[in-house]
Parts: C-alpha cells; structure tokens; sequence
C-alpha cells in the first residue's frame, strides 16, 4: 500500500502518477479505493493518471461502476486517464457494460408538418442502414478469416441449418412450385392456343423459371422459413442473456453465430432453386400432357433447345445474393431485439418484411444488370 492508500503508487516512465491496484475491485474495496483516487485525482500536481489493473484478479459490478466514475472524476477535473495491463476476461467484461451501457431514450416522431414526418423517418432508415452495413462488414471480415483458418469454423453447426433451411424446405417448395408451372402454362395455353403456337408454351414456362421465378419463390420462401427463424432464434438468446454470456467469455457472435447460417443458406439455395426449376417443369408437362396435346419429350425436347447456360447461372447468381442478404438480415434483426418477449415478434416480422424487400430490390438491379450484359 503507498502512503496509506488501498493501492501502490507510482510514477510511470512518462513521469505520470502510477496507481497500482492490489485488491479485487469489488463491492468490499470499491468506497475505499473511490475516496482515495478522488482525493489524487483533485492534487493540482496530478495531471495525468495511470490506472494498472495487472495484479487485478476480480472485477465485480461495483468495480465496473469505480472504474467509471474514476473516469468521469478525471474528466471533469481535466485530468488524462488511461488504463493498462488488464487482462483478458477483465477487458471482455468491461467491454461488455460499455456496449450495454443504458441508452438514452429515442426522442418521440415529431409531431409537425408531414414533410417533418418524412424527414424524420428517412433519418432514422438511414441510421438502420449504417447499422446494417456495419453488421455485413463485421460478417464479410470474419468471412475473410474463416477462409484463411477453416480448421476454426462451425461446420457442424452449417451442416445443421443447412438441414433446416434445405431439406425440410422440400416439400413444400415443390407443392408450390408445381401448382406455379400449372398456373403459368394454363395462363400462356390461352393466348398461344390461339396462333396454335402450343409447343411454345414450354419455352416461356421453361424460361421464366430459369430467370426469374424460380429464384425469387425460392428466396422467398427462405425469407419466410429460414430468415423468421434465424431472427427469432438470436432474439430469444438475446433475451435469455446468452448472447450476453458469449460476449463476456469472449466469443466473436458473427463468427460464432451468424457465419455458420449464412454459409448454410449460400449452399441451400442454389440447390432449392434446381428444385423448384424441377418441381415447375412437372406441372408444366402435366398440363401440356392434358390439355395442349404436347407428350412429355416434345415439351422437354422444347426446354432443352431453349433454355442456355445463362439462363440457368444467371437465376443461380440471384439465389446466391438472395441468399447472403436473407441470412444477414436475419441475424442483423436478431440482434436487434431488445430485452423483452413482444420484441422478438417485432424483429421476427421485420426480419420477413426487410428480406422481401431486399430480394425484390437486389432482383430489379441483377435484372437491368443482366439486360446491358446481353444475359
């Protein structure tokens, strides 16, 4: 102890005030120890400090609060302050109270003009953005580094939502799928029946599935399935504290949690949409077996003289963005919820609404993309 204080002190090289703490900075020490810095912290010939935290063993809540009020002390008295030699499990948790710090409330929608309205709202979507694109960023990084140290990632974890969101997604994408080539080989027999034109009802069935429909339903229903579930299940971790818990043992969360669905869902949805291409065909050949007198090899003979490779690698370049932005949005809302039950049923809805109108919006862009390279 130096000089009766419930710490060592100290110059540094710079010639700083260097306090050494020795104890535990729990509830038990934390008065002590706040009485004796703030009687340092007020000496005129103190101007700069240096907290040590090596020998440092334990820090509970109320250490957390001694170290941030020695913070807001030093800054109100125009003292510099700085920390060194903590370690690791102590710096994980007081990383982890300086993010949960208690946020100041959102000012209310002001209540003006509609213009203001507006304004207000574009403000706050922009601020959602930036979050986003901090999000994809943090992700795309820990991609990078997964790619240079595969022995680290999840597989097993990938292999497990690549279950979830591709095989028990069969069924019913091919339902849907099926009953869609039905629909849209009824629609286009009315209008080619008439210039009896019928085996080129195959051609437009054949590539409106390959380019557009297959990979839009496809995503879709991931948005629907996988998107909801992924947020859902990152909210409730969320409120149950896990997420919390990660933090706090050190874990990196988008290496740990979101990299392992992102990567199940660029692997299941290329995959999906062969599927649905397939499930679409069936019912075209069941309606064109039917009704338009086509055997089933005149309509696939049609298909197979028509359709390019383009068309097939451009729908699955869709479905790989679609994809990549079902599964971040997913995570992004999830992590988004804030500490109470109802909030998981907001972010698991806005999860849904967000990838919609992602898939719809990256769609219009790879489309006119696609018309200027002649695809």
């Amino acid at each position: 102890m130096g000089r009766g204080f419930p710490f060592e002190t100290g110059k540094s090289s710079e010639g700083e005030l260097l306090i050494s703490f020795t104890t535990p900075l729990t509830y038990e020490t934390a008065a002590e120890i706040w009485q004796s810095v703030s009687t340092l912290a007020s000496r005129k010939e103190n101007a700069s400090l240096v907290l040590d935290l090596s020998a440092v063993s334990k820090v509970d809540s109320a250490g957390a609060a001694l170290l941030r009020s020695i913070q807001g002390l030093c800054e109100r008295k125009g003292v510099r302050l700085r920390t060194q030699s903590i370690q690791p499990p102590i710096k994980h948790f007081l990383e982890f109270l300086e993010r949960e710090k208690p946020k100041k409330d959102k000012p209310s929608p002001p209540s003006g003009s509609m213009l203001e309205r507006f304004g207000a709202f574009l403000i706050e979507q922009a601020a959602e953005f930036r979050d986003f694109a901090r999000f994809c960023g943090s992700v795309f990084a820990v991609m990078a580094g997964s790619i240079r140290h595969p022995a680290k990632f999840r597989w097993a974890e990938s292999f497990y939502y690549l279950q979830l969101a591709g095989s028990n997604a069969m069924t019913i994408l091919f339902l849907i799928m099926f009953l869609l080539g039905v629909v849209m080989t009824f629609q286009a027999a009315i209008q080619l029946r008439q210039f009896g034109a019928n085996i080129y009802v195959a051609d437009l069935v054949s590539l409106a599935l390959a380019r557009e429909l297959a990979p839009v339903f496809t995503a879709m229903l991931l948005a629907g399935r996988s998107g909801s579930a992924f947020a859902a299940e990152i909210g409730t971790m969320k409120v149950g504290e896990e997420l919390d818990a990660l933090s706090v043992m050190g874990f990196n969360l988008p290496e740990f949690i979101t990299l392992p669905k992102v990567l199940a869902l660029m692997i299941a949805a290329p995959l999906l949409t062969m599927w649905a291409n397939f499930a679409g065909l069936v019912g075209g050949i069941a309606v064109s077996s039917v009704s338009l007198d086509l055997t089933p090899y005149s309509f696939m003979y049609e298909v197979y003289t028509t359709i390019e490779f383009s068309d097939i690698a451009g729908g699955l370049l869709k479905t790989e963005v679609f994809a990549i932005l079902i599964a971040l949005v997913g995570c992004f809302r999830g992590f988004q919820t804030s500490m109470g039950a109802d909030s998981v049923g907001r972010q698991t809805t806005a999860a849904v609404v967000s990838g919609l109108f992602l898939i719809i919006f990256a769609d219009a862009i790879l489309t006119v993309i696609y018309y200027f390279l002649g695809w």
